[in-house]
């Protein structure tokens, strides 16, 4: 597999970060997960807005043209025989070596890695967990894909340990929040339920683009403060992200879900979009 590195492609395993990368030694970074298809990235644009208004928010600029960062993922698909297949593309960002301590240095030199792997064509429905790890809605974290990704890793195991393929997160507050890799979604008759951003929930670029297509799909559309109880009354509910768009649950906490009327459709008007 290739990297393309500070504008360098190299083997993936040739690629060395600097032991005074503060992504490696903190975390201090963001990434993107992108899905390309047959060479054609999905959402570009979308994961790109992201990716800078998270680069800024922390004082990162990344130092590539949208244009550059294209080109490099189109090469990188091409080194690792990605072309012709579907690709899960992620782009790493830190804020590259300074000195000890947390205090950011003056200046920032970013390291960025654009990486690439085959991705699943097919998902099957999900069984969900509850778990008992929170998200911190008050932490500004959960507005990005931070480089430290340990709650999440520990609420998976937590939901693996029950043979669930994904982790349900709640807030502070017992609101629901989030999936450990994905946003969560209910359907009660044709409404579409998703817990607010200010819930603790990252703003998935897929996450959006459900929320549109639903309208033109003829659902009608609410972000609000969840309870665990939508979990007992609603009759579908999935889970997203930019890899399998719209992922069915058939099972969460226990309770049986068998009916993917809607899911069906918005993975279908999702697909023909691309």
């Amino acid at each position: 597999m290739i990297a393309w590195f500070n504008g360098e492609l190299l083997p993936l395993g040739g690629v060395k970060i600097p032991a005074t990368d503060r992504g490696f030694l903190l975390g201090d970074g963001f990434f993107e997960t992108m899905a390309a298809q047959s060479d054609h990235v999905v959402r570009f644009d979308d994961h790109m807005a992201r990716l800078r208004k998270t680069g800024n928010n922390l004082g990162l600029k990344i130092p590539y043209s949208d244009k550059e960062i294209r080109e490099a993922i189109h090469e990188v698909l091409m080194g690792s025989q990605l072309l012709n297949a579907r690709g899960a593309v992620r782009l790493t960002v830190t804020r590259g070596s300074g000195p000890r301590g947390l205090m950011p240095p003056l200046e920032v030199k970013p390291e960025v890695m654009i990486s690439a792997s085959q991705a699943q064509e097919h998902y099957s429905a999900a069984k969900v967990k509850t778990v008992s790890v929170r998200k911190n809605e008050f932490s500004p974290s959960t507005q990005i894909k931070s480089l430290c990704y340990l709650d999440h890793i520990f609420a998976f195991e937590e939901a693996h340990a029950q043979g669930a393929d994904e982790a349900l997160m709640l807030n502070t507050s017992g609101h629901i929040a989030e999936g450990t890799i994905s946003n969560i979604f209910f359907i009660k008759g044709d409404n579409l339920f998703t817990p607010r951003l200010e819930d603790g929930c990252l703003p998935g670029t897929m996450r959006s683009a459900v929320l549109d297509m639903a309208e033109t799909i003829g659902m009608a559309v609410f972000e609000e403060s969840l309870t665990p109880e939508i979990i007992q009354h609603c009759d579908e509910a999935f889970l997203t992200n930019s890899l399998f768009r719209v992922r069915p649950i058939h099972e969460l906490d226990g309770r049986t879900m068998p009916a993917q009327h809607w899911c069906e459709k918005l993975l279908k008007a999702l697909v023909e979009s691309e």
